[in-house]
């Protein structure tokens, strides 16, 4: 399961549509949809940067998410923060965007706190976090038919460097992994195609956030980088 993260409406609109056409068409499995927020705790500069610049051109998302799902091909998730979706409301966010996504990644939301949505009406999956410091047993209350457990490769921010080689990881994703039969993507730290092969080799898949974001502003870049990527590894 090869994916990447783009950032919504980024640098503008045309490109952004391009490049989702692109995303759609060169191999990968899944797309990450990225929805600002003023105040991204997880985030790192490249993608703060980004989302702000979304943020202040007052670029209408939805008819972007209306473009997203008639156009789309992969599996498309949602990332964002909390307060994106108890913006919109759980129930109408939920009515407004379950036939465009497959789940959300809500950065800011505990995996125990996943029922403070659910019984406010949301009614889509939300892709549960892994962590070296993950209780395995207790991950399993939270496991309800997602497609994969998102394991977050470092502690920091988006756009840090992962330690691919880091022994404590490649157990814990295999402990979860016999635990649970989830399929297991890891995110945050990886900055090439040798990195996302590597991480091929113990994890399901992967997603790559900041290294895209990168080149959304230069969409020639943005098409040869993902394609090396979904061109990276073996496939799960």
């Amino acid at each position: 399961m090869k994916g990447i993260y783009i950032m919504i409406g980024y640098p503008d609109v045309e490109t952004f549509k391009e490049e989702f056409i692109f995303s759609q068409n060169c191999g990968l499995d899944f797309v990450e949809i990225g929805l600002p927020f003023n105040d991204p705790v997880a985030d790192g500069p490249v993608i703060s940067e980004a989302g702000e610049n979304v943020l202040t051109k007052e670029i209408n998302i939805e008819k972007l998410m209306d473009f997203i799902r008639k156009n789309k091909k992969t599996k498309i998730y949602i990332m964002t923060y909390s307060n994106i979706i108890y913006h919109y409301g759980a129930e109408n966010f939920s009515k407004k965007y379950k036939s465009t996504i497959d789940g959300v990644i809500v950065a800011d939301l505990p995996n125990e706190y996943h029922y403070f949505f659910k019984e406010k009406g949301f009614d889509i999956p939300i892709i549960p976090f892994a962590t070296t410091d993950t209780d395995t047993g207790k991950l399993t209350q939270y496991l309800n038919g997602q497609n994969f457990i998102y394991f977050v490769g470092l502690k920091g921010v988006t756009g840090s460097k992962a330690d691919l080689n880091n022994q404590v990881n490649i157990e814990k994703i295999k402990e979860i992994k016999e635990k649970t039969a989830y399929n297991m993507i890891f995110g945050f730290g990886i900055k090439t195609p040798a990195d996302a092969s590597a991480v091929m080799k113990f994890a399901d898949g992967f997603v790559v956030g900041t290294e895209v974001v990168k080149r959304q502003t230069e969409p020639e870049e943005f098409k040869k980088f993902v394609k090396s990527l979904a061109e990276s590894g073996e496939k799960q």
